[in-house]
């Protein structure tokens, strides 16, 4: 409070205490401490998340130890109503774990370059009778030994032919395909770049290094433009892969901040936002938009119908209340969850209560792994729904008598708000408990943050959502992104037809080399010897 607002305060109590208005000064300071109290309680809240932030653990998983202390501690306390008390909830089936790996060492695989020394033995003939001694084995040690990447120069001599006796009609043969004719980058190396920034998270000025202890020296706006070339040829995938989760029958999005350099505001930095979209768990689509206004985000999901996941972000509120939408909201429960978390972290330990519900949930959802759809759903229907209902009325009964201001009462009255696309997930199998497969996508795009610090330009953003876009689907695919992209590069910089652009989506190309490495019939065992 302002030195002028306590002068003010100071001066009206004892203008009523003068007027003889005692009860009216009482009722007047009792309800300023309630709501400095209220006020100093948040603070102290927002202060306890910032230090956890900065210098806490990050996981919010609780052990099943923890709950249960929390959870007796409660029922000591209030006997009478016991929140631990045992819940009447089926008995929910126990997957057991696969057997922990060993810590020994690992095998090899069995691709990798290998190169055999013979070491022959110094003493070749017997200390005993003087004769030749026979090799009868090898002692096999093996190294794993680190070869640094190189550059290597692809020099490509056209040959040109003209005619001896006119000396008219010179022919050239073709030249190298390159993604860029000025350039000296090849596909490999772009590639590379690529994946480096993008996947691996390194600024350029630190791949600069990388490249120059190889022997090569590249300036930093160079390594700049050959982001701008890949990115260029590969917008036209980034686009289709946009398309294809936008059809998928599960959307699930979340997005996260980017500081983006700009001359009109005021510090020279904006945050931007970039936005993931995971489509039936294979195509994660990355958007860039320069505000958080939900304008460019309702554009982008105009015309999409079916079941959108995410945490309750309000720009897609008009998406789901139009009359003509299409668009069925699912809640994240893991969203949901972080409330209670942070609530028991704050130190309310009635908080244990929601998050001992929540572990049987996922402890269902553990037993369903590997199930298809109506499994799932014959599950959920069997066990999650018990607890659903358990925790709502707990949550209406703790709600009716807590103040609304207070940590416990916001955690709930999140999951009031939106419990119908909450529990959405029990009618459907197909739809996850949580939003994490979104989170996670975007897990990429926080390490890169916090090295690279910003982007340089909103035409920036956008080039980096194209790579994000092209290697978090490869990552969801499963396959190596630099191998990915070599073969791509490559087709596209030799003019590869618009109509034979799905061929080069991640989940169909990874199918045609699985399907073309299950073709290749392995010589008979008797040649193999042989050779």
């Amino acid at each position: 409070m302002k030195p002028a607002d306590q002068s003010a305060l100071i001066q009206r109590l004892r203008d009523l205490i003068a007027a003889g208005r005692t009860e009216e000064m009482f009722a007047e300071l009792t309800s300023l401490l309630t709501q400095m109290s209220h006020e100093n309680t948040a603070l102290q809240l927002r202060m306890l998340k910032l230090l956890k932030h900065s210098f806490g653990r990050k996981s919010e998983k609780l052990s099943q130890e923890q709950l249960s202390m929390f959870l007796a501690n409660l029922g000591e306390a209030a006997p009478s109503k016991a929140p631990a008390e045992e819940l009447s909830l089926p008995e929910i089936p126990v997957t057991p774990k696969p057997p922990k790996k060993g810590h020994g060492r690992r095998a090899l695989p069995d691709d990798l370059p290998k190169q055999t020394t013979v070491v022959e033995a110094e003493v070749k003939d017997c200390p005993t009778c003087g004769k030749p001694m026979t090799v009868i084995g090898h002692d096999c040690k093996r190294i794993l030994e680190y070869v640094p990447g190189r550059f290597e120069v692809h020099e490509t001599l056209s040959e040109k032919r003209a005619c001896s006796d006119c000396g008219q009609g010179v022919v050239t043969a073709p030249g190298p395909v390159k993604l860029c004719d000025g350039s000296l980058a090849g596909v490999g190396l772009i590639a590379h770049v690529l994946v480096s920034k993008y996947k691996d998270a390194l600024p350029l000025t630190r791949l600069r290094g990388i490249y120059r202890r190889s022997g090569v020296d590249l300036p930093v706006s160079t390594l700049a433009d050959w982001v701008g070339i890949g990115t260029d040829a590969l917008g036209p995938l980034a686009e289709e892969i946009r398309r294809q989760a936008k059809l998928a029958a599960l959307l699930q999005t979340d997005d996260t901040g980017l500081r983006v350099l700009d001359r009109d505001s005021p510090h020279g930095i904006k945050k931007g936002h970039v936005w993931v979209y995971v489509g039936d768990g294979k195509w994660a689509a990355f958007v860039y938009t320069p505000t958080w206004q939900a304008g460019p985000v309702q554009a982008f999901l105009a015309d999409r119908k079916g079941y959108l996941q995410h945490d309750g972000y309000k720009g897609y509120d008009g998406l789901h209340e139009a009359e003509e939408s299409e668009i069925i909201e699912v809640g994240c429960n893991a969203h949901f969850r972080r409330g209670f978390v942070d609530t028991l972290e704050a130190g309310d330990h009635r908080a244990a209560v929601a998050l001992d519900l929540f572990k049987k949930l996922y402890q269902v959802e553990h037993a369903a792994d590997g199930k298809s759809a109506e499994e799932r759903c014959a599950l959920r229907q069997t066990y999650s729904r018990p607890i659903t209902e358990r925790l709502r009325a707990w949550m209406d009964e703790t709600l009716g008598r807590e103040p609304p201001q207070s940590k416990l009462a916001k955690a709930i009255q999140y999951g009031v708000n939106r419990w119908e696309a909450l529990t959405r997930f029990l009618d459907d199998g197909i739809l996850p408990l949580d939003n994490n497969a979104s989170e996670r996508a975007l897990r990429t795009i926080a390490v890169g943050r916090s090295n690279y610090l910003f982007a340089g330009s909103d035409t920036g953003a956008e080039r980096a959502v194209i790579a994000y876009t092209i290697l978090g689907t490869c990552t969801l695919c499963g396959i190596d992104p630099l191998e990915y992209l070599r073969d791509v590069l490559t087709k596209l910089s030799g003019r590869w037809p618009n109509a034979r652009l799905p061929e080069l989506l991640p989940p169909n190309w990874a199918e045609a080399r699985a399907q073309a490495a299950a073709s290749v019939i392995p010589p008979p065992a008797s040649a193999a010897v042989a050779a």
